[in-house]
């Protein structure tokens, strides 16, 4: 049997810019599918997450001399584009009979970017890259691509083709496990609330794949799962999943699933699933507002979900229809207060700088999120990624000299790519704002710091960092204000 060595990397989406405040650095469950499927062909796999902080550019040349890997695949979003042609050239340059791959957001949204006459890349996958990974390392030994499925590759004059469309995969019970044993170290973790008072020891999974709706900001790749068509696993297959990672060490999980109780049935009986086996360990999920009710919380809550995420967004009735976000603000007001009642731990997520959002506009989000008062929230900015709806009808075809952005300058968190009626100075100094209006009301900082506190002896590393990055955000907020006062 051929065995290559493979070396995979996540390239870091901000590897230059210091965070605009603590974010969490969850495992790549994708790509430990990827692994999975790579060393079930008896290959060889070095995996480098460039995410963890734990990695330098030059820590990966570095690996590429030591590993000198026959295959190198390159992973990463929009922002991580100029670090991935460097060292996709640096491969090229000092191990020319090296295939280099790329993946992710980027590679799927604009291929032309990765493929094109003189590139340093020799494909690109698309979408569900986990299988086109696990095959093209033998097509490559024998020395063509073209019959991988789901790669952009070069063509004959100097640009790409796409080889044959991979249909998305429906039974997801015969995919294996992701490589999980790689991601079990203090690196991954979730700064959301939860329980868990001893050790926190995160494992990650997915139980469902896709998302139907047609919000204008997010880009297909982008979010954790590719295509419109919901696809789910069985109970019996994701618990499976879930006592496996407790079998490793994890003492609390998080579903990266896009919407996680879009089916209000199978989470149900998925809760049914983990009662009946007795398996006791806490998780958190993410999910809509509009795709919960009171009764599927409480029966999360007893299955061991502790902590639920929603994406608000806006609190504006205007600009969720811009942002075809298809909910209401009730929608987002009684998730909330069903999800008190459920005794669970709330986290809410809120975008500025919505396509024409005015200053009325934010404050109505503003008010939204005080009604809604959650236990930790972030503030973004809107950002037209590659892929997104509003970059492919609107932004690409609409950019005025002053737009012409470089990948690594698109950010939700640190950059603004204007598209609303507000100053950009004004937009950073209402995002200060907001945070600054929320985290500083007592009730918020009483449960916050009772929270942190009481899981403080067994995650002191983890608790330590987050409490010295929440406060040098706070700090810079309440500068700025003095400054402009």
């Amino acid at each position: 049997m051929f065995s290559a060595k493979v070396l995979i990397v996540r390239v870091a989406a901000w590897i230059e810019t210091e965070k605009a405040h603590p974010e969490n650095v969850m495992a790549p469950v994708k790509l430990g599918y990827a692994v999975r499927l790579l060393e079930d062909r008896g290959h060889r796999v070095v995996l480098l997450d460039m995410e963890t902080g734990k990695y330098t550019e030059d820590d990966i040349r570095q690996a590429f001399q030591s590993v000198r890997p026959e295959v190198v695949v390159l992973h990463g979003i929009t922002t991580a584009v100029p670090v991935m042609k460097r060292l996709a050239l640096y491969v090229r340059q000092r191990l020319p009979g090296t295939l280099v791959v790329a993946s992710g957001q980027h590679a799927t949204a604009l291929p032309g970017e990765f493929i094109f006459d003189g590139s340093p890349f020799h494909a690109a996958t698309q979408y569900e890259y986990e299988e086109p990974l696990g095959e093209l390392v033998e097509a490559w030994s024998l020395g063509d691509l073209s019959h991988v499925g789901g790669l952009v590759i070069p063509d004959d004059e100097g640009g790409f083709r796409h080889t044959a469309t991979r249909p998305l995969r429906e039974d997801l019970d015969t995919l294996p496990f992701p490589a999980h044993e790689r991601f079990m170290g203090d690196d991954y973790t979730v700064f959301h609330p939860t329980d868990v008072r001893r050790k926190r020891r995160w494992g990650f999974l997915l139980s469902s794949r896709g998302c139907p709706y047609p919000c204008v900001y997010c880009s297909p790749t982008l979010r954790n799962t590719y295509g419109r068509k919901m696809r789910y696993r069985s109970a019996e297959n994701v618990v499976d999943e879930m006592e496996y990672l407790v079998g490793l060490g994890a003492t609390v999980l998080h579903f990266k699933d896009d919407i996680f109780t879009i089916s209000k049935e199978r989470v149900t009986i998925l809760c049914d699933e983990i009662l009946r086996r007795g398996l006791r360990v806490s998780w958190t999920c993410q999910t809509r507002a509009d795709c919960v009710d009171l009764t599927l919380l409480k029966r999360m809550k007893k299955a061991g979900c502790c902590t639920v995420s929603y994406g608000v967004e806006s609190g504006s009735p205007r600009i969720l229809e811009i942002l075809r976000k298809q909910e209401t603000v009730d929608d987002a007001l009684n998730a909330a207060r069903w999800t008190r009642e459920a005794g669970l731990f709330l986290v809410t997520f809120y975008l500025l700088a919505n396509p024409t959002e005015t200053i009325e506009d934010m404050e109505m989000t503003l008010s939204l999120a005080k009604k809604i008062d959650p236990d930790i929230l972030q503030v973004g900015f809107f950002t037209p990624y590659p892929g997104s709806p509003y970059y492919e009808e609107t932004f690409k075809y609409e950019q005025m000299p002053e737009l012409e952005l470089r990948p690594d300058e698109f950010s939700h968190y640190n950059n603004i790519i204007n598209v609303s009626a507000v100053p950009t100075q004004q937009l950073m100094r209402f995002q200060k704002r907001f945070y600054r209006e929320l985290i500083m009301r007592p009730g918020f900082v009483s449960r916050f710091l009772r929270n942190r506190l009481s899981g403080l002896p067994g995650n002191v590393r983890s608790e330590m960092k987050f409490l010295q990055l929440s406060a040098r955000f706070l700090m810079k907020s309440i500068g700025n204000v003095k400054k402009s006062v």
